[in-house]
């Protein structure tokens, strides 16, 4: 994934420090080194060089910067953020993209075209957490005990595990604390798409 100029140059002044000094700068130190003033313009960067998959942050540490391999394109997947879905009770969300990232392309099968960001805790048992973002495989198909994106009313979209009895359909959480949903016959229903795999961002 291509790099901005600023991007390009944070990166080489942090293989130049690590050389140089065995550790890796601070985001001060950073900002000082390109003649800025404020540290807010390098802590952005410096999220967009990890989302690339070039570098590594840890919070909470101030030297908490670690040079990745880069990664080989074969191996990697770029993905459009699109909206929310919900763990809970479906929410509306327009089709809109927040941003591209580099995922890992092993995380995922079959492969995604999308990015979903889960809102609620309805998944949790599934191992899908708020925040989380999921890969989703469009398709209208889905087998009995799939997790699937669901459609459910007008731009009502929600994530949770299909049941079929016979031609009746029931959406079912993975939390016993909230309610299945059984999609109205007279309003809007589609499976838009096949959960296949999450990252999890801290």
């Amino acid at each position: 994934m291509s790099l901005t100029d600023r991007q390009d140059a944070i990166l080489e002044y942090l293989r130049a420090s690590i050389a140089a000094n065995g550790r890796p700068p601070t985001i001060l130190e950073i900002a000082e080194g390109f003649g800025l003033a404020s540290p807010n313009g390098v802590a952005k960067h410096l999220q967009a060089l990890a989302e690339k998959g070039f570098i590594e942050l840890t919070r909470g540490r101030a030297r908490g910067i670690r040079l990745l391999e880069a990664r080989r394109a074969s191996d990697t997947l770029s993905l459009p953020l699109i909206g929310r879905v919900a763990a809970g009770i479906p929410i509306l969300v327009g089709d809109h993209i927040e941003r591209e990232i580099a995922v890992d392309r092993a995380l995922f099968r079959p492969r995604p075209r999308y990015l979903l960001r889960v809102q609620g805790q309805s998944m949790i048992e599934a191992g899908i957490l708020d925040g989380d973002l999921i890969g989703v495989h469009p398709t209208p198909d889905a087998e009995h005990g799939q997790i699937v994106v669901a459609r459910v009313g007008e731009e009502g979209i929600t994530v949770k595990r299909l049941h079929r009895k016979g031609r009746s359909l029931r959406l079912m959480p993975c939390n016993p604390t909230f309610a299945p949903i059984d999609p109205d016959p007279t309003e809007d229903f589609a499976v838009e798409g096949l959960y296949c795999g999450l990252i999890r961002t801290v």
